[in-house]
């Protein structure tokens, strides 16, 4: 889902993740930047991300008259949808 430059741990800096378009993914991400970076598809991914954030399962701070998701916030939802998807499959087993 996202590329983390290797050994960018080692030294104690944050690692490297980068957009599906291969640009570096900036620290707080707008909505159409965190679209992307989850892939989402389908006739109306913004509705989706909204769904998430309402639900509170997905954080996005207001900036001005926008929401913006920060980066460390999308990783963690992705995790954690991870995990999720993870103990279903256990569970179906």
């Amino acid at each position: 889902m996202f590329e983390i430059q290797p050994n960018s741990f080692a030294d104690g800096m944050q690692p490297v993740v980068f957009l599906p378009d291969g640009r570096p993914a900036p620290a707080i991400l707008t909505a159409e930047e965190a679209i992307s970076f989850l892939r989402l598809d389908g006739p109306h991914p913004a509705r989706t991300l909204k769904y998430w954030r309402d639900q509170g399962r997905l954080t996005g701070v207001r900036l001005g008259k926008r929401v913006r998701y920060p980066l460390a916030e999308v990783m963690r939802f992705v995790a954690q949808k991870t995990a999720e998807s993870r103990s279903a499959c256990l569970r179906s087993r």
